[in-house]
């Protein structure tokens, strides 16, 4: 299993959120999962703008794409892959209302690629599910419903299951897992226990300042995981801190293969 790290143009947003926590590629034997799909990478995959050796990523046949939340930072890039192939979206029922009513991006896109929703049932009582994509039969997905920031778009005042998810993926030949969480902010226990088992970490920090560390700082050094990655921006000081706790920044082409 190969895990890509694809970055757009970095800048901090005025209410000092981060513009760009990247797209997230999850490939095997020539065949990618994307989880989000901002502005920004979206137009380098449009223009076929990628790093050299990845077969499959940018002319696919269908394209693969799991969103983790309906923000604007992590959809914004859907309109841009229009002229492309289909898309096979795997978001829940609460994500694909959103982007279905409240940012119509969906049924804007079905003039174009056109859009097939597969969904991901994690709403009500289930707070957990595991899936499988089409192409990677041998990449298990456990989505867990997680706790994020509310955004200024999102019409649902009230937090309901399957607004955010993070995702554990798993390799089912080698059986080494990787937890993905862009955009949560505060870790709960279940995802620290999933953390604990997993080989490779991917964090963010969804409201990031010059100086300040994210919350999971203080407990990150202590998890097994082989590969530790903050996917938001840092400055100097905060990027050598988590160097010292084995935690590397996110960079564009950042390669893991486990």
């Amino acid at each position: 299993m190969r895990v890509l790290i694809l970055r757009g143009e970095r800048h901090r947003a005025p209410n000092g959120r981060h513009g760009d926590s990247g797209v997230i590629a999850f490939g095997s034997a020539g065949q990618w999962l994307l989880v989000n799909v901002s502005a920004p990478v979206a137009q380098r995959l449009d223009a076929g703008n990628l790093p050299a050796g990845l077969p499959g990523l940018a002319d696919p046949s269908v394209r693969a794409i799991v969103l983790t939340d309906p923000q604007l930072e992590h959809v914004g890039g859907l309109l841009a892959l229009r002229r492309g192939a289909p898309i096979d979206l795997y978001v829940t029922p609460a994500v694909f209302e959103e982007l279905s009513i409240h940012l119509p991006v969906l049924p804007a896109l079905q003039h174009y690629c056109g859009v097939h929703w597969r969904v991901v049932p994690v709403a009500g009582d289930c707070r957990e599910a595991t899936f499988r994509i089409d192409g990677l039969p041998t990449i298990e997905f456990t989505a867990l419903a997680t706790q994020a920031p509310p955004w200024p778009h999102v019409q649902q005042q009230r937090a309901v299951v399957g607004d955010s998810i993070a995702l554990v993926v798993t390799d089912t030949e080698t059986g080494v897992s990787v937890f993905c969480a862009p955009g949560l902010a505060h870790p709960g226990p279940q995802e620290i226990e999933w953390m604990r088992r997993c080989d490779c970490v991917l964090l963010d920090d969804p409201r990031p300042r010059p100086g300040r560390m994210p919350a999971w700082v203080e407990w990150v050094d202590a998890l097994p995981a082989r590969h530790k990655v903050m996917l938001a921006d840092a400055d100097a000081p905060q990027a050598d801190r988590l160097a010292r706790l084995g935690v590397a920044v996110a960079a564009d082409g950042m390669e893991i293969e486990l």
